[in-house]
């Protein structure tokens, strides 16, 4: 642990920088506990929330369900690689490891969910580990269900991949139907060692009235790579995120965000990379899109502090309602006269001209605004295994098919 307990409560009142701020007190969150409890044996309203996710048919290696842990013992193909899936809190208790590197790039000061998941959370979450030259093939999904009225869900997360390894981690979050409030609090810390690589795919899916807080940093070794794919696509009561992710020399990354803003939610969502490392190189790329009377703020950047180091930004918004609002805010900071940086940003409307184009081709006016929403939307992660791109292309067909009503 790295901070004083003293420090930490007083941090309970500080808001974050960025986007709604909450009274966390109108939340619950109860006494934390684990229960080895295979998926199979989940009540109906928790596999139905899985399923939105398109979880359907995968076997999650951890569950969460409000302050409840539930995990299974680990498919044998992982196990037989010597990687490890389990509740933070078990982890902590049994791996110098897990001891040495939690909450080491999180601060519980920083504001007030992360103080209140230093004080409350119990150390619920997952703990991901992955022995040194191990390619795992196999995505390694977790999933995080909050089930009941005004809870509040706390979740810190820990993967470490060791070096020379590779790993994909898919990590869903949803509510059954029927819950109007909540609030979730995710910690996510992780760490990429030298020559590894980190996939990792968030698909968020919740409800009008639920509040979510991530708090995700990443920190990647020489010759490392961190691939990051988040989206969101149902309506919410407001979000807020954004990663921060440290380079090593000849270190990679690239994050790709897709939200589409519903209802009257309110979305501020981004990424920070920070170039430390001599020829390091970064892309950040947001999709957003703004339905019904939504308000999305796109947050997205890169600063460079080392020779040789290269980062893009490209932030894209369509506008689909004239209630809604986007604002996209790409930044881009040159610490060192050897690093290269650039950014693109643009907000627009679905184009008359291309619509006509599609219907002169045959199709109709809803259709055509349909494939002009797929291709928009449509983003190509590096390295996204084939079963997690399936997901995202089911997910982006509903998306199209919300953007037409």
């Amino acid at each position: 642990m790295v901070a004083e307990r003293g420090d930490v409560e007083r941090a309970l009142d500080k808001p974050s920088p960025f986007g709604l701020d909450l009274d966390v007190s109108r939340y619950v969150a109860e006494e934390p506990s684990i229960e080895e409890l295979r998926v199979s044996e989940l009540e109906e309203p928790v596999r139905r929330a899985s399923e939105k996710l398109g979880f359907d048919g995968v076997r999650p290696s951890y569950v969460q369900v409000d302050q409840t842990a539930l995990y299974r013992l680990l498919d044998r193909r992982l196990k037989e690689q010597g990687v490890i899936v389990t509740p933070l809190r078990v982890a902590l208790e049994k791996m110098d490891l897990a001891r040495r590197i939690s909450w080491k790039l999180v601060d519980p000061r920083s504001d007030k969910y992360t103080a209140l998941a230093y004080l409350k959370g119990g150390e619920l979450g997952y703990f991901v580990y992955v022995p040194p030259n191990v390619r795992v093939l196999t995505p390694i999904y977790t999933c995080l269900i909050l089930r009941f009225e005004r809870r509040a869900q706390i979740a810190h997360n820990i993967v470490y991949v060791d070096e020379g390894s590779e790993a994909h981690a898919v990590t869903g979050c949803a509510v059954p139907h029927g819950v109007g409030e909540g609030l979730h609090i995710g910690i996510s810390e992780f760490y990429v060692a030298r020559g590894a690589k980190l996939t990792f795919s968030m698909i968020h899916a919740w409800s009008p009235g639920v509040h979510v807080r991530p708090r995700t940093a990443v920190y990647v070794e020489d010759g490392g790579e961190y691939v990051s794919y988040y989206m969101t696509y149902n309506p919410i009561g407001s979000l807020q995120t954004y990663p921060q992710v440290r380079l090593g020399e000849g270190a990679k990354a690239y994050s790709a965000s897709v939200v589409v803003g519903l209802g009257s939610g309110d979305y501020d969502v981004g990424t920070r990379i920070v170039l430390e490392g001599r020829g390091s190189t970064a892309e950040i790329v947001s999709r957003t899109m703004g339905l019904h009377e939504s308000r999305v703020e796109a947050r997205a950047e890169i600063i460079g502090r080392a020779p040789e180091a290269r980062g893009h930004i490209e932030c894209l918004g369509l506008l689909v309602s004239d209630k809604a609002s986007i604002a996209a805010y790409p930044h881009i900071v040159s610490e060192n006269p050897g690093s290269t940086l650039s950014h693109e940003a643009a907000i627009g409307k679905i184009s008359r001209e291309e619509l006509e184009y599609l219907m002169s081709r045959g199709f109709t006016e809803d259709e055509a605004k349909s494939i002009i929403v797929r291709g928009f939307m449509r983003v190509d992660a590096p390295g996204l295994p084939e079963v997690v791109r399936r997901h995202v292309d089911n997910i982006v067909s509903t998306i199209s098919k919300l953007a037409i009503g």
